[in-house]
């Protein structure tokens, strides 16, 4: 287990016998408020690197679930993935493995300490039990994506982003490490749902009030038809 500058708490878990270009997983805990799950040291022509955990959108394109947000912090993030990596590759397996308490235990923050940046995108439509998708940013430090707004008969609450394993379970991918700090980021992201929610709701109602309002003053303002009387013919 590596500890750096900047509270990283990383933990690698090599393949030994890897069957594809993956070497080994990892996980870390960034300064005593996000776990991330599902980091993967990777095998190229180019070297030895470190992917943060991904998800594929509908054109196949790749995007990080969960990611530094600065340079700094990303190399730094690599560098003692990579470390932590050899050090665990070159123990035996019988001798790798961590002591508990689990990742970040000894140095989790409060809540009322870490500066939330929360963005939320209802779906237009919804989807099955989806009404929205939010990323949060952590100091400026590090960001989740992919959080869901998900509907239940208690209301709306909020998924992290999971991977699903080989028995059928879901598991967290990144999320806050403690209970607090997941509260807060609840509260914030439902808050922010129904503020947009009713923002659009306001704002269609504005658009029909306006536009039956220019109708009734066109009505107002259009000159009055005249209707033609017929001319005396057959048939009178």
């Amino acid at each position: 287990m590596i500890m750096t500058n900047n509270k990283l708490d990383v933990r690698v878990y090599p393949i030994d016998e890897p069957k594809g270009s993956t070497l080994a997983f990892a996980s870390i805990a960034v300064d005593g408020m996000v776990a991330i799950r599902g980091v993967r040291i990777v095998d190229s022509d180019k070297g030895v690197f470190v992917s943060m955990p991904q998800s594929q959108d509908n054109s196949g394109k790749f995007h990080d679930i969960a990611f530094p947000l600065s340079g700094d912090l990303r190399k730094e993030i690599n560098e003692a993935v990579l470390g932590e990596f050899e050090a665990q590759a070159n123990l035996v397996p019988e001798e790798r493995g961590y002591e508990k308490p689990e990742q970040g235990t000894a140095n989790i923050r409060s809540a009322d300490e870490i500066i939330l940046n929360v963005k939320v995108f209802p779906l237009a439509e919804q989807k099955g039990d989806t009404l929205a998708f939010a990323s949060v940013g952590f100091d400026d430090d590090v960001a989740i994506r992919g959080i869901r707004v998900v509907n239940s008969e208690k209301g709306p609450f909020v998924s992290m982003p999971q991977s699903k394993d080989k028995e059928g379970n879901f598991h967290d991918i990144a999320f806050p490490l403690s209970g607090e700090l997941r509260k807060a980021v609840s509260t914030a992201i439902i808050g922010e749902y129904k503020y947009q929610v009713a923002e659009k709701k306001q704002s269609i109602g504005e658009r029909l009030a306006e536009g039956a309002e220019q109708a009734a003053q066109f009505a107002a303002n259009a000159p009055a038809r005249s209707v033609a009387k017929k001319a005396p013919g057959l048939g009178d």
